[in-house]
């Protein structure tokens, strides 16, 4: 991603083609899953090999592992710049999640079949096993979107957005937040340390997955949308300053 300088904030600029990262990601997913069908040829001797089978099973295991996780990265990637709708629950799960079901498709079956073997050493079959397990769990855990993103929040976000001190569509937040920013007095955003403040069009901030607005910035404009925490928050009916309450935006030094 390039960023330029200009004055404290750095202007992000958006990263690629999704479309592209979407067929990179298949197509490392199916050399991935060709790995694992290599694996499983040699656990079943569909054909053997002139040295010690562990080796080859255990290192095709891990490349199909690398695949996977890669593959999926690219594929979290891509909904971040075109997210899925979440109009329907199921496929809007399959979209964000794809990665993690494909990591699941890509060692399940081997430890299904090791499971199933009764031919293999039981040495080779308990190293191959703790591969496998390792390897999906490894792949599982770096393929699950733990924040996956929608195009209706998308929308409600340019719409929040509207309302900015900053410009057209242009919003700032810190690299160190989840939440973005549309007011210049936001006492939030004032707490930003200068290197970790930036700035750019709502698709940009989405991008870095600051897909919420903070509370004070809503609180300011009267929004009650697309905010962190799910509402705005009222500072004067609770009787506290905004720089009173605990808010994640600010950094971990500075607390």
């Amino acid at each position: 991603m390039s960023e330029k300088t200009s004055g404290k904030q750095e202007y992000v600029k958006p990263s690629g083609n999704p479309t592209t990262f979407r067929i990179v990601a298949v197509i490392l997913w199916i050399l991935g899953l060709g790995f694992e069908v290599g694996a499983i040829g040699v656990i079943l001797q569909w054909f053997v090999l002139p040295s010690n089978p562990i080796i080859w099973i255990i290192g095709m295991l891990v490349a199909d592992m690398i695949l996977v996780v890669i593959g999926s990265t690219l594929w979290k990637r891509a909904n971040k710049i075109d997210p899925p709708s979440e109009k329907n629950k199921i496929e809007f799960f399959l979209k964000t999640q794809l990665g993690a079901i494909i990591a699941v498709i890509a060692f399940a079956p081997v430890l299904i079949i090791l499971l199933m073997n009764k031919d293999m050493d039981k040495q080779t079959k308990t190293w191959v096993s703790i591969a496998a397990a390792i390897c999906l769990m490894v792949a599982v855990g770096f393929s699950i979107d733990y924040t996956p993103v929608s195009l209706e929040m998308l929308e409600q976000m340019r719409v929040n957005a509207a309302n900015s001190d900053f410009g057209d569509g242009e919003v700032k937040w810190s690299k160190n937040s989840q939440v973005y920013h549309t007011w210049e007095d936001c006492s939030a955003l004032g707490r930003v340390k200068d290197d970790n403040l930036r700035a750019g069009t709502v698709d940009e901030a989405f991008e870095q997955s600051k897909a919420r607005m903070c509370r004070f910035c809503a609180n300011n404009f009267g929004i009650t949308e697309g905010v962190e925490g799910g509402d705005s928050v009222d500072v004067d009916d609770v009787g506290l300053d905004e720089g009173d309450i605990a808010d994640p935006e600010v950094d971990d030094t500075e607390q």
